[in-house]
């Protein structure tokens, strides 16, 4: 009887030491997620009323699925990861307000395990001195300090003007005609820009409501296309536009670049059918076919590019090599008409295999008034065939972004494919 009890002793001891063995090996490897703020830098300044974008990046091998946003101890947002993610890049706004702010970034896991925080301080300053946004068609001083070149946290923010990537000064648009003007700067600084800079309008006409945009990362050295959606005004005339660029700190840095635009009088009866182009978004090395109809009462109709002069109606294969537009010019006596299409050609990757990565896909305000705008911000898409976004949107470079005005609250995805096999992220704008 003794030797049964000590045997099943001796037992017990054996599967109480596993049990511990195994616990302790769990409270080894099951560390907490790590989150890192990438951007913008601590001790940054910001202006009242501005959207603020906080980039993280968490990692965790059983995978992140949310990460929350906090000011001065309070949540003010919590962004679900798509599906668990072992490394979960995304970008956080929060509408900056006058004071020192602490703004906190923590990461969960499967395992609802918490990150330890990770901590920026910045100032926000009261809106004064900050250039008014001005209407579409109207005119304003510039009320901003401008300087040649500011020092910011040990390095030096300048910039060159590169080219007008798309129109040139003096081009001829005919009243509330669309079109994006695209500037190329390269950053002749020492300081990299990232989410925490801006383009913005400092003075003629606007031609738009959005008198802010963001800046592509840009490295110091390289050059960055902005582009900036416009809007021809009603009444006939010459109108330029005065936009720069915008330091973390709020502070304008060289050079002042120009839209240049003119609406001419109405010419009696020259008309463009249609200019359009099908497919308008191709992968490089593909090509398109542009398609246009009748012109009326021209002395001449020719396509930039390299075309030159057509017949109407007509069509024409293209294959550009990067983002192009086309603009197809009548000549109407003194008078041009003109019609334009972009071919958006996706530069990704020459094989791709797996899933591609998304790094993020934000909105700079996630909450709107009915006819109010907002934009939508992403990096760039790793091993994918190509991207688009719904909504109406269609295929994207990345990065990117886009202006968009929904009338309902409204979810875009932005889905990226390699092979089929797709990557999603979403973003819900609410409208009220």
């Amino acid at each position: 009887m003794k030797k049964r009890l000590v045997n099943s002793f001796s037992r017990f001891l054996l599967v109480s030491s596993l049990v511990v063995i195994v616990v302790t090996a769990c409270s080894i490897f099951a560390g907490n997620p790590t989150v890192v703020i990438t951007a913008p830098p601590s001790s940054s300044q910001f202006r009242e009323g501005e959207d603020i974008a906080v980039q993280s990046t968490s990692t965790d091998p059983s995978g992140i699925t949310r990460v929350e946003l906090t000011v001065d101890a309070t949540i003010v947002r919590t962004d679900p990861a798509p599906i668990p993610q072992t490394s979960f890049t995304i970008s956080q706004t929060w509408t900056a307000a006058p004071g020192t702010h602490t703004i906190i970034v923590r990461a969960y896991n499967k395992a609802n395990v918490a990150s330890d925080p990770a901590a920026i301080s910045i100032l926000v300053l009261p809106a004064t001195g900050v250039p008014t946004p001005v209407a579409t068609g109207t005119t304003a001083p510039i009320s901003a300090t401008v300087t040649p070149t500011t020092t910011l946290v040990g390095c030096t923010n300048d910039a060159r003007f590169v080219a007008d990537v798309t129109v040139p000064d003096g081009t001829n648009f005919n009243s509330g005609q669309t079109f994006d003007k695209i500037w190329r700067l390269r950053n002749s600084g020492t300081c990299a820009w990232d989410v925490a800079y801006r383009f913005a309008f400092v003075g003629g006409t606007a031609m738009t409501p959005n008198t802010v945009v963001n800046v592509p990362a840009t490295a110091p050295g390289a050059t960055a296309d902005i582009k900036v959606p416009m809007t021809a005004p009603s009444a006939p005339g010459a109108y330029t536009g005065n936009w720069q660029l915008r330091s973390p700190a709020n502070t304008l840095f060289s050079p002042r670049v120009t839209v240049v635009i003119n609406v001419p009088s109405p010419s009696s009866g020259c008309a463009i059918a249609y200019f359009t182009a099908s497919p308008t978004t191709i992968n490089a090395g593909d090509s398109t076919t542009l398609s246009w109809g009748a012109v009326t009462n021209a002395q001449s109709v020719e396509i930039d590019q390299g075309i030159g002069g057509v017949g109407t109606p007509g069509s024409r294969t293209v294959s550009p090599t990067t983002t192009t537009t086309y603009t197809l010019i009548a000549r109407c006596g003194s008078y041009d008409k003109t019609a334009q299409v972009t071919i958006t050609v996706n530069l990704g990757p020459a094989v791709c295999s797996g899933k591609p990565n998304i790094p993020f896909f934000s909105v700079e305000n996630n909450s709107i008034s009915l006819g109010s705008s907002t934009t939508l911000n992403w990096g760039f898409v790793w091993n994918a065939d190509w991207a688009e976004i719904d909504q109406g949107i269609g295929g994207v470079v990345t990065p990117g972004s886009w202006s968009v005005h929904p009338d309902i609250t409204t979810t875009y995805t932005l889905t990226a494919s390699c092979k089929g096999t797709v990557s999603t992220r979403q973003v819900t704008v609410e409208v009220h």
